[in-house]
């Protein structure tokens, strides 16, 4: 743990001196043999397909890798291969590694239990596209204007000149979509679907990747959707909106946490709303927090309300951990957003 902790500190340290160019990160890529990969604690669609790619893009590149991830890989994205998936748990101690590469994610601490793999001398490559990343690796790849963190592992591949296959394709084509909100967020561009136009043209299957995506839900994802929608709560003058997801809440539907995904979104289209937020009270190693899901309308900013509880995201859509209960969290946030608009007026 002290040689994790010196880590730690030693890339905090160097990070703001380590903004590289595409063709800098990809020349000490090719330098390191022994790769681990991963991303945060609960990963979606952008995170899984990121690093999906990248470790498909460094095999063929000759290295050797493992992606190496706190949670079990989610049933909601089997258009996915989940072969190469491991949990850290089931990671034999001792394993040593160069480099750590990690995507879509805006702080070291988000790997989550992920950090026990590393040593002393493993070197951090850090491939995002969240404008709140923190700049903790040895080599930093942020680019904020992508509207996934695929889009930007797609001009990775590009540099090396690789054509993509179909299996790279979908994993990327999963990171733009998901993260546009299926083209419809604000953070889609033109390049997006350019993107999106030359992965199509490999021959991946979109309807597979949609129907798995956005049109199969088990009966209890209904019923934990029909449960919470009678616990959403606006504030007074309507323009927030949150509901607080128990572990009973679970118990009751028999649904699960993955089965959350993409409920705040309700929260959102409701007309007046500019602030949304779902809380959802956690268990296992997560015991005694709350993760959080913020999204915004407008000029509103919810990235930076995450990155007050130790978060990150993007300006419209970000997310954290806070620990406390369902009340006490709510309140914070609560107070946050109520500190925001008070300064934007």
């Amino acid at each position: 743990m002290e040689l994790l902790e010196r880590s730690t500190k030693k890339s905090k340290r160097m990070a703001k001196s380590n903004e590289v160019s595409m063709g800098a990160l990809c020349r000490a890529l090719k330098k390191k043999d022994n790769f681990l990969l991963a991303s945060h604690v609960n990963p979606e669609g952008d995170a899984i397909g990121s690093i999906l790619a990248l470790d498909s893009l460094l095999r063929r590149l000759g290295k050797k890798t493992l992606i190496a991830c706190e949670d079990s890989f989610p049933e909601r994205l089997c258009c996915l291969p989940s072969k190469r998936w491991n949990q850290v748990k089931d990671i034999a101690p001792g394993r040593k590694f160069d480099a750590l590469v990690v995507a879509d994610c805006p702080t070291l601490e988000r790997v989550g239990s992920v950090q026990t793999l590393l040593g002393p001398k493993t070197e951090i490559f850090n491939i995002d596209h969240h404008v709140s990343n923190s700049r903790f690796g040895h080599y930093n790849y942020i680019q904020p204007s992508a509207s996934a963190a695929g889009e930007v592992v797609y001009d990775i591949f590009k540099h090396f000149k690789m054509k993509l296959n179909r299996e790279e394709a979908t994993a990327l084509y999963v990171t733009i979509t998901t993260d546009t909100g299926s083209f419809k967020y604000s953070n889609t561009t033109v390049k997006s679907h350019q993107i999106a136009s030359e992965l199509i043209q490999t021959g991946i299957d979109i309807e597979k990747i949609n129907d798995a995506l956005y049109a199969t839900s088990s009966l209890e994802k209904l019923q934990l959707y029909s449960l919470l929608l009678g616990k959403v709560k606006t504030s007074a003058d309507g323009q927030v909106a949150w509901v607080g997801l128990t572990r009973e809440d679970l118990k009751r539907t028999g649904a699960t946490y993955e089965d959350t995904e993409g409920f705040i979104d309700f929260l959102k289209y409701i007309k007046e709303v500019q602030f949304a937020f779902f809380l959802s009270e956690m268990d296992g190693n997560h015991g005694g927090q709350i993760r959080v899901s913020f999204r915004s309308k407008g000029d509103n900013d919810v990235a930076q309300i995450a990155v007050h509880f130790g978060g990150g995201g993007h300006k419209k859509a970000a997310g954290c951990m806070i620990s406390g209960t369902l009340e006490e969290a709510t309140q914070k946030i609560l107070d946050q957003i109520k500190l925001i608009t008070k300064t934007k007026k």
